[in-house]
């Protein structure tokens, strides 16, 4: 899509030179008072012009890459989210086999340390699915405004060569240079509405992502911004029996 658009702009350059160089030939062969007409409307078309590739340069110099942002976003799934969404899947008692041959008080207690763990790898998943659906939309919406840009510059091109024409017939030509003016004014503000689209689009995303990094740091499922700990003090005591009402025991 970005080849496009740079073949169009080349094909804009390209028609705007004839387009200028055949009311320049008219201007010396047409009556005064109609040369004198010319004149303003290409000065004003060369303005129009300058402003054009300009706007046009600051797009094209920061293109943005799709398909990295895309797999970028398939990325944050298919190798952190669908793996820890797994682990989360495992972190219950029955699926751990905690209780299997101990039983006591720091046996309750390493059970009790599960649902903080699963609530900590779950938050990651939350966390990897927000960002691959909004790495998804800015990818798709760079691919929708170099599409719209495209689509923009076509049509400018097709107007120009149509004033290209016209010009050519010399008589023609001042209302040529008039008509590219009025085209190129208007695909400058296509492309500033295009830009500023994106802009926008772009802002909602971050706004996502910014929700999601605030909830993050009200410390839940993460007590003090850090990963739950998966010991407690009633673990402390690894002894088998020692008569402090922490002991493990064997099941029988």
């Amino acid at each position: 899509m970005v080849d496009r658009v740079e073949r169009y702009i080349g094909q804009v350059e390209k028609n705007m030179q004839r387009l200028f160089d055949n009311c320049n030939r008219a201007a010396v062969v047409l009556p005064a008072f109609l040369a004198d007409d010319l004149r303003p409307r290409l000065e004003r078309l060369r303005d129009l012009t300058r402003r054009l590739f300009l706007e046009l340069t600051k797009v094209v110099a920061n293109p943005g890459w799709p398909p990295g942002v895309l797999s970028a976003a398939e990325d944050w799934t298919t190798r952190v989210g669908g793996p820890v969404s797994g682990l989360a899947t495992r972190l219950t008692p029955d699926q751990m086999k905690l209780d299997n041959k101990w039983e006591g008080a720091a046996a309750d207690a390493y059970a009790e340390t599960l649902p903080t763990q699963k609530a900590a790898i779950e938050g990651i998943k939350q966390l990897t699915d927000v960002l691959d659906t909004n790495l998804t939309k800015i990818g798709w919406g760079i691919v929708a405004m170099w599409a719209g840009l495209a689509v923009a510059l076509a049509a400018f091109v097709a107007e120009l060569i149509v004033e290209v024409g016209a010009a050519a017939t010399v008589v023609g030509a001042p209302p040529a240079a008039a008509g590219a003016g009025v085209s190129t004014a208007k695909v400058i503000g296509l492309v500033g509405t295009l830009v500023v689209a994106f802009l926008t689009y772009v802002g909602l995303t971050v706004d996502a992502l910014s929700g999601m990094r605030q909830k993050l740091a009200g410390h839940e499922p993460y007590p003090g911004g850090s990963w739950p700990r998966s010991t407690t003090t009633d673990l402390e005591d690894g002894s088998l029996r020692d008569g402090d009402g922490t002991d493990w025991r064997m099941k029988y």
